[in-house]
């Protein structure tokens, strides 16, 4: 190759060509201008992302602290647990900004008046001292079942909530001055304490997201959109110079260069929406706005920006020689695509502008597909050159969603199977309306019994262990309750781990600071910058790391507990009384494994992508249940494998690599087959009756086949969940031997991509953008169908191997195990 194109740096054309158009010409200074140190800031960024949060943190510490030690004597009287008044601030701080916080704060609220309001009625009745262990537990349960049973579902609130009900009910051994008090001041005073400890929380935790500066949520997703499309811009210029690439090796370092940009991206996309949730907290009360900079400042924007990325990525990867190779006018091509990558850019750059104003790509576009008619290619080159052409147009974003079942033209196939049919499925005014049921949700229900069962239970077993400190064990269940299911060992494990870890150091801090206070906050700051690092971290996670925390303000940040050794043991057994309730009651009421669930949520996802094919839309349903398989798989390679089979993690990570691709790919399918219908409203139509036809026919022949084959996996996994030890009692459709027979499906596409070549004039510009997108289109939705055919079976192959390992003894194939399974269903 004459030249090369640097991956480092978007380059400007050849100096032997001419200048491109005026919008075009700046480009290289502009993005020049742009930062793209992202490898030389990598380790700034994650040292100041870990740094920033802990010492926020050990600010809102310090912050109770010295309020509830060295404050006035009216904060020091009422501030009765800052116990409490820790928990509270670092589960509203954490990694947290100010939109978070400002929402925490509402939380708190709104869990301050669930927990004390009914805490103060009960105790209107019944003695605010002095209560039998059996009353306690009862109350404790009522009342905790109540707390996780309300609505919305505010994780935050109800620990809070139910924090507090445990300090009003499970202290009472240890408060004996509100027993002359009399009922109504007897009921008051202490859920007053309770809540005097929240509020000091509550506000250690703004004053320490505020001060020096406040962290906005706003400008999070500003930078980290800003930093996202300077990736893009890289990963722009690396996937166009893998195609450029010499030779196959060259090629596979430019591959692997984009997918590691490629998993950085979806990182940064994971963070943006996380935070523009808070967004809108810090919008209200202060009237922030965000500014307006194009379509990357956007969600809908950004997703329309990653999406013909992975397109692109997913076209080098599939092919297995150098595809600038195969054209004659190499050179031309090379350079025609480095104009191409540069508009590109420079529309990320300038997207502000580019919303209303064309950019002059026709031209290029009508070169490369003119060296595209002289130099027959494969699929995938039009693969490729159809994510670039997507990046270039309007906004994906403006575009209607899931609109994949348009309608071509009249053709010979049935209206119910006409897969571009554009038919809405009109619902009759107040036909959608939910109406009212008194059937409750079996799962919010077991959300509220476990709730209430671990907390009441582990009352229970802390009063008898020790009545001075019997709250530790359910203040354990309190802060770490969640309606969702979750992995219990694993977490349990982090924590118990997290809390031995804060305890030891704690003690040995009481001793280096025993009568100096002071000197014990600065103790602490170590501490708490390390568990910051350590949030990212396998070995504790962010259960473990906010555990350790705890445990060292625990002993560090309060005084007047007597011995420090004698506490910490006291508190482990609380706590380790309250993790081993948890998890016995989840055990008890959910007893199924994560590695079953995951095996049932493979089904239920083949399901959706049978589905799926078969309408040829509904791709976010299918990314849904894509994602919860995702999930599932991740909470069963983390659960101990006991007494079970253990899990295949490979096997299950391979399944889930494939079906993400075929999510990926059925958007590309829905927008081939959108473009084709939008593209020709009221202009003459390229394709002709028998291309319509051929296309029709062969996209009803790939359904027919992919559905069949996928209902023969989603069989197959669900018989062998049910009997795992009963291989002979599978099913594979009809269609599984008819896949090599779609390889026609290629040719037909390749037929109609050539007969449209073929009549290429230059009748007029915008008749010749039409064909350009017919073409592409119609080479897209034909690459996608065979992609979709090659993942189908390697999920096949997959299958198969997860089902022989799991039965090592026989002799696995799912074209021998059809018919007895089929013989008894009729």
């Amino acid at each position: 190759m004459s030249q090369t194109i640097s991956h480092s740096q978007v380059s400007p054309p050849p100096p032997s060509l001419p200048p491109p158009p005026s919008p075009v010409t700046d480009i290289n200074e502009s993005i020049k201008e742009a930062p793209m140190f992202l490898t030389s800031n990598r380790t700034v960024s994650y040292w100041w992302s870990c740094m920033s949060p802990a010492l926020r943190t050990a600010l809102a510490c310090i912050i109770v602290g010295v309020a509830s030690i060295h404050g006035p004597d009216t904060v020091r009287r009422h501030v009765t647990f800052p116990a409490f008044s820790y928990v509270v601030s670092i589960m509203l701080v954490g990694e947290a900004t100010l939109g978070d916080a400002l929402h925490g704060t509402m939380s708190a609220i709104y869990g301050t008046v669930l927990g004390i309001i009914p805490a103060m009625i009960t105790l209107y009745f019944v003695k605010a001292v002095g209560i039998p262990i059996a009353t306690t537990t009862a109350t404790v349960f009522v009342m905790a079942f109540v707390v996780s049973w309300t609505r919305p579902s505010d994780s935050i609130a109800k620990r809070i909530a139910l924090g507090q009900t445990v300090l009003i009910f499970a202290t009472n051994f240890g408060h004996d001055e509100v027993v002359d008090q009399g009922r109504v001041r007897g009921s008051i005073m202490k859920p007053a304490h309770v809540a005097a400890s929240t509020v000091l929380g509550v506000a250690a935790a703004i004053l320490a997201l505020v001060f020096p500066y406040p962290r906005l949520a706003l400008n999070e997703v500003s930078q980290k959109k800003k930093l996202y499309i300077e990736m893009a811009m890289e990963r722009i210029g690396v996937l166009v110079d893998g195609f450029c690439a010499e030779n196959t090796s060259s090629m596979a370092v430019f591959i692997s260069q984009a997918k590691s940009y490629g998993a950085a991206s979806t990182k940064l996309l994971h963070h943006i929406k996380t935070k523009q949730e808070k967004v809108q907290w810090e919008k209200a009360p202060f009237g922030l706005s965000q500014p307006q900079t194009g379509i990357g400042m956007t969600r809908d924007g950004l997703q329309s920006i990653e999406m013909p990325l992975k397109g692109m990525e997913i076209a080098l990867a599939s092919t297995n020689s150098v595809p600038i190779k195969s054209f004659s006018m190499q050179q031309d091509l090379e350079s025609n695509l480095s104009i191409l990558r540069d508009q590109m850019c420079l529309k990320l750059l300038k997207s502000n502008c580019c919303h209303d104003q064309k950019l002059p790509s026709n031209k290029t576009f009508q070169n490369v597909i003119t060296t595209l008619v002289q130099n027959p290619c494969d699929m995938s080159t039009l693969f490729f050159l159809f994510c670039m052409r997507l990046l270039l147009k309007k906004p994906l974003s403006t575009m209607p969603a899931d609109r994949s079942k348009e309608k071509v033209a009249p053709t010979t196939i049935e209206p119910g199977s006409d897969s571009f049919s554009d038919e809405p499925n009109l619902v009759p005014r107040g036909k959608n309306k939910p109406k009212f049921s008194f059937k409750v949700p079996k799962q919010r229900i077991i959300a509220s019994l476990k709730c209430s069962l671990a907390l009441s239970l582990a009352v229970l077993f802390g009063m008898l262990f020790s009545k001075d400190d019997s709250f530790w064990s359910g203040l354990t269940v309190a802060i770490t309750f969640t309606p969702q299911r979750e992995s219990t060992f694993t977490l349990a494990n982090l924590r118990a781990q997290g809390t031995l870890l804060g305890s030891i150091y704690g003690v040995f801090g009481s001793y280096i600071s025993e009568h100096l206070m002071e000197l014990r906050f600065l103790v602490l700051l170590p501490l708490i910058i390390f568990t910051g690092f350590l949030r990212n971290s396998r070995m504790y996670g962010q259960a473990g790391s906010i555990a350790a925390t705890l445990s060292a303000l625990f002993l560090l940040g309060r005084r007047n507990y007597g011995s420090p050794i004698q506490f910490t043991i006291t508190r482990l057994c609380e706590t380790f009384i309250g993790l081993s309730c948890s998890t016995f009651v989840e055990l008890v009421l959910q007893p199924t494994r994560a590695s079953t669930l995951a095996k049932e949520q493979l089904c239920q996802s083949l399901k959706t992508l049978r589905e799926c094919i078969d309408s040829m839309e509904g791709e976010k349903k299918l990314r849904e249940q894509v994602g919860v398989l995702k999930k599932c798989i991740t909470e069963a390679n983390s659960e101990p494998n006991l007494w079970f089979l253990p899990f295949n993690t490979n096997y299950f990570q391979n399944l889930h690599e494939s079906l993400s691709k075929m999510v990926d790919i059925m958007y590309f399918i829905g927008k081939g087959l959108e473009n084709i219908s939008l593209d020709c409203n009221g202009v003459e139509q390229p394709l002709t009756e028998e291309m319509k036809e051929i296309i029709n026919g062969d996209i009803e022949k790939f359904k027919r086949v992919a559905c069949a084959s996928i209902k023969c996996l989603e069989m197959v996994c669900s018989s062998n969940n049910s009997r795992p030890h009963d291989i002979e009692i599978g099913i594979v459709e009809e269609g599984l031997s008819e896949f090599g027979s779609l390889s026609e499906i290629h040719e037909q596409f390749k037929k109609v991509e050539m007969e449209i070549m073929e009549n290429f004039g230059m009748e007029g510009l915008s008749y010749w953008e039409i064909k350009v997108e017919i073409v592409l289109s119609v080479g897209s939705i034909g690459f996608c169908l065979g992609e979709l055919m090659k993942e189908i079976k390697k999920m096949e192959k997959g299958v198969t191997a997860l089902i022989q390992w799991e039965n090592p003894g026989r002799n696995v194939n799912l074209n021998e195990i059809y018919c007895k399974l089929r013989g008894r269903k009729v």
